[in-house]
């Protein structure tokens, strides 16, 4: 675990939410959930894999996801997650990442410095850590950035811009072309997530990566 005393008690995971109310109280993207569960993106070998991994005695028995519905790697990744648990048999808990921020600071990703989601993270049925993913695969991330700058520098906005630090008009613009370009590369993205999910559990449990 990332800190010698978890937020994440047995009790605590249990107040989670399960994917069903999780819909249930999103305002917004229900129709993109609804698109990714509908074509989860797991293949049988996946499935294999994940069956085995959580009939082992030490294996993830529980998965907890820190998400918000208004994140478009939230609505790729978490019904791939769901898929997953309900094949496994796997107990889900969803935490809104902007009403527990006691457990978001456990999981911050760029060293320290970013609450990005989602976050899913692994445990045994006793709740003892096993592994975590975080918001996107290593080839998204580079693809995301190579696909910022290309952007960037077609609007013609400042060296190291961000969204945050565009006028109103630019950022709806910037969020616009950006959004175009990384849609179609969502079904790979999807996979190498999974892939990756599928080499971190492998590694973390001695198992070999094959379903």
């Amino acid at each position: 675990m990332l800190e010698t005393t978890s937020a994440v008690t047995p009790t605590r995971f249990e107040q989670g939410l399960t994917y069903a109310d999780f819909i249930a109280q999103a305002a917004v993207n229900r129709d993109k959930f609804e698109q990714f569960y509908d074509d989860p993106a797991l293949t049988a070998d996946d499935i294999s894999f994940f069956k085995k991994a959580a009939a082992l005695p030490n294996g993830p028995a529980k998965i907890l996801a820190l998400a918000e519905a208004w994140c478009g790697d939230v609505y790729r990744e978490l019904p791939t997650i769901a898929r997953i648990a309900e094949a496994t048999g796997t107990d889900l808990r969803i935490f809104l990442r902007d009403q527990n921020p006691d457990i978001m600071d456990e999981f911050l990703s760029n060293d320290g410095k970013a609450r990005a989601i989602p976050v899913f993270v692994f445990y045994t049925r006793d709740t003892r850590y096993i592994a975590r993913f975080t918001e996107r695969s290593a080839g998204a991330h580079a693809e995301l950035a190579a696909i910022i700058d290309t952007v960037r520098s077609e609007l013609h906005l400042p060296p190291g811009a961000t969204f945050a630090t565009v006028s109103e008009s630019e950022k709806q613009t910037f969020l616009r072309e950006v959004i175009k370009r990384i849609a179609p590369r969502f079904p790979d993205w999807r996979k190498e997530s999974i892939n990756e999910m599928r080499a971190l559990l492998s590694s973390a449990l001695g198992i070999p990566n094959r379903g």
